[in-house]
Order: structure tokens, then C-alpha cells, then sequence
């Protein structure tokens, strides 16, 4: 696995403990200990970094995705694909990545996360998203 992959993959449980627990950024930044690879200090910046840059645009997904995802309300989408959906998208706007890596990236993390329609799901959504803006 490349460290991209571990940093996406560490950004990702990052931003579902958010999602899933309804607890504060900083109350989940001071959990970051449990699921970072302390080893590795490279992983644990750029997860940090995707991290953020999602957290940062919430509030902008949030208001987007319903005309996104027009046939589908948000509520209906799961915590998984949702996390999956905000770290894409923030990284593919700030994160200097090509596209079509950080897609790829994200429907493999929404195969081995998701349930079965997760990574078509995904893909569908984050490319939606990226020809609209």
C-alpha cells in the first residue's frame, strides 16, 4: 500500500469518527493518536491534510450535494460513501492531484469500506461533482 493510499485511508477513519460520533474536530484530533501510524510521519501530515481541507469544506458540501445527488436525498447516503465523497472532493480541489488518481483512490477505499454499491456510488457522485464545478 502506498503511503497516498495509508494517508487517505487514516483520513478517512478520521473524518467517519466525525461523521459517526457527532463529536468536535479537536475532540476527534485528540483521538488521532489511536489510529495514526506514529511511524511514519509523512502518512500522518498528508492525512491530516485531506482531513482538513474536508472538514474545512463541509459546510460548501453540504450545500452542494443535494443538487449533486438530485435524484437521492443526503440523509439516505451512508456515513461511509459521504466521508468517501468530502475527502475526494476536497482533496481533487486542494489537493493538486489529478483527478482521475484521487477518484481511483477513493472508489478502492469505497470497496474495501463500503457495501457493494459504494464504489460505483462514490464514483458517480465525486464525478458529478467535479464537471459541475
Amino acid at each position: 500500500m502506498t503511503n497516498r493510499r495509508k494517508s487517505r485511508e487514516l483520513a478517512f477513519k478520521l473524518f467517519y469518527a466525525l461523521e459517526l460520533s457527532g463529536d468536535s474536530k479537536a475532540s476527534v484530533m485528540d483521538r488521532f493518536s489511536a489510529v495514526s501510524d506514529s511511524t511514519d510521519k509523512e502518512i500522518n501530515e498528508y492525512a491530516l491534510s485531506v482531513f482538513n481541507w474536508a472538514t474545512e469544506m463541509t459546510e460548501e458540501l453540504n450545500t452542494i450535494m443535494p443538487d449533486v445527488i438530485s435524484n437521492w436525498s443526503m440523509a439516505r447516503v451512508s456515513k461511509v460513501d459521504k466521508s468517501l465523497i468530502y475527502l475526494a472532493c476536497a482533496e481533487i480541489k486542494k489537493g493538486g492531484v489529478p483527478v482521475n488518481v484521487v477518484i481511483n483512490e477513493y472508489v478502492e477505499l469505497a470497496k474495501a469500506f463500503g457495501d457493494k454499491d459504494a464504489p460505483s456510488f462514490v464514483n458517480g457522485v465525486v464525478d458529478s461533482w467535479y464537471k459541475r464545478s
